[in-house]
């Protein structure tokens, strides 16, 4: 009897420690993933799973009522407007797009986008935060990211907040 119990124990240790190996190797796989998609992002469109985020202007003044849209192929395919906290969501999005604040005082913004339901994005759950530049710029003068310290680093650079 203490043959056959002492077995099972051994078995069923060996098959912990195989499914802790395999997590462990999961979660480093994981996080190299999310760490290399970040770096990615900044040449790249930018992959979430949903549109959200603020939209403010190079002092960091919310930007309110400004209008928010998602292209493809150069057609609108939806759009929104800002509430007076600058804020923006547009729901029920899948797809490869553009999205673009339009041309307010300030200087538009664009930047491709991929919205899809993956892993990564739904444990990162980004936002957009769009810094927009002086009107009389193109809109590479406006910044479109998804960290919160770069989005407040650009603010604090122009003097804002």
């Amino acid at each position: 009897m203490t043959v056959a119990l002492s077995a099972r124990t051994g078995i069923s240790r060996q098959r912990g420690f195989w499914l802790r190996c395999f997590l462990g190797c999961m979660l480093v796989a994981l996080v190299c993933g999310v760490a290399h998609a970040q770096q990615l992002e900044k040449d790249g469109p930018i992959r979430l799973t949903h549109v959200e985020g603020v939209v403010v202007t190079g002092r960091g003044a919310p930007a309110a009522n400004v209008e928010v849209t998602l292209s493809q192929d150069d057609k609108v395919r939806m759009s929104t407007h800002t509430d007076q906290s600058g804020k923006f969501r547009i729901d029920h999005v899948q797809g490869d797009y553009m999205f673009r604040v339009a041309r307010t005082l300030n200087a538009p913004a664009a930047h491709a986008i991929v919205v899809r339901a993956e892993i990564a994005t739904y444990i990162e759950r980004k936002k957009l935060y769009i810094v927009l530049g002086p009107g009389a710029c193109a809109d590479e003068c406006s910044l479109v990211v998804t960290s919160k310290e770069e989005f407040e680093h650009a603010i604090r650079k122009n003097g804002g907040r």
